[in-house]
């Protein structure tokens, strides 16, 4: 287990880096920000066999550029989304409160076949290394009334753009999907109390590792950008499957959401007659 988490955590760490190499002084970069509310789905069963559902808030923000290598079909994202949850149970008697934070760094290559140059349709897949973090607290509970959220995950992830003009005014449509496929999740079992975990040290059987079989997520979000000059709305449907069946506990968080933004895009250059670089992809 030891062997494992330690891999996982080297192959997760190697993405980052790339981050900061990411962009040069002569790159496109894409900055976005949006926040909007929608519907959530809940049922952890380490706090109450009921399932929850109820309206949330989020926030999502974004980063795109064009990396280094050369060829110019390399790019690299940062994404960081943020929900605060207000559930009940279907009878309304009880209530329970959480949030989740997710960052993930995703390295992307263009499909050259799907994606010809000059054209409006553009394919990029790539590798992405995902963290969450967050919490519930459920107010009926006198005895664990709270559960840590906590996981990292290898990810495949696979984004499709179509860019074209109405009204004079460009436009593009984008899906994005991201599937965890390698990962390690903290997740106490049914009556181990946080006390024995963290002051007792009774911590075995905390730790898991996480696929497909025990891990079946899902993220997608598609999204509408108008350009208004000199920066972007966007529109986004966000969709997020967070689950796992980890020991004697299944735990399911579902989440729709409607969100409005902007996007802003941003060109480093260093010489003055590349000042007109156009988007690359």
């Amino acid at each position: 287990m030891k062997k494992y988490i330690f891999s996982l955590v080297i192959a997760a760490s190697w993405l980052l880096p790339l981050s900061a190499q990411s962009l040069a002084s002569d790159r496109f970069e894409e900055r976005s920000l949006s926040l909007g509310g929608g519907y959530t789905n809940l049922i952890d069963t380490y706090l109450s066999p009921l399932r929850y559902g109820g309206p949330h808030v989020a926030l999502l923000s974004e980063g795109f550029s064009q990396a280094t290598i050369p060829g110019g079909r390399w790019f690299s994202q940062s994404l960081f989304a943020l929900h605060g949850d207000y559930v009940t149970s279907a009878a309304g008697s009880a209530l329970t409160v959480g949030g989740m934070a997710d960052y993930s760094y995703t390295y992307y290559y263009q499909a050259p076949l799907l994606s010809p140059q000059g054209g409006r349709f553009r394919l990029l897949v790539g590798p992405q290394a995902q963290l969450r973090i967050g919490g519930i607290y459920n107010l009926r509970n006198s005895n664990n009334p709270a559960q840590l959220k906590l996981g990292v995950n290898l990810a495949a992830s696979a984004m499709a753009k179509y860019a074209f003009t109405l009204w004079d005014t460009p436009m593009n449509v984008r899906l994005q999907t991201d599937l965890p496929l390698l990962g390690v999740a903290f997740a106490p079992d049914y009556g181990q109390s946080y006390y024995e975990i963290f002051y007792l040290g009774q911590s075995e059987g905390c730790v898991h590792m996480t696929s497909l079989h025990n891990n079946l997520s899902l993220r997608a979000n598609l999204s509408y950008d108008v350009q208004f000059r000199p920066c972007t709305l966007r529109v986004t449907l966000a969709n997020d499957l967070y689950q796992w069946t980890l020991g004697n506990q299944h735990y399911r968080m579902f989440t729709h959401s409607i969100m409005l933004g902007y996007v802003k895009n941003l060109y480093h250059v260093v010489r003055d007659e590349e000042s007109s670089r156009h988007i690359p992809y």
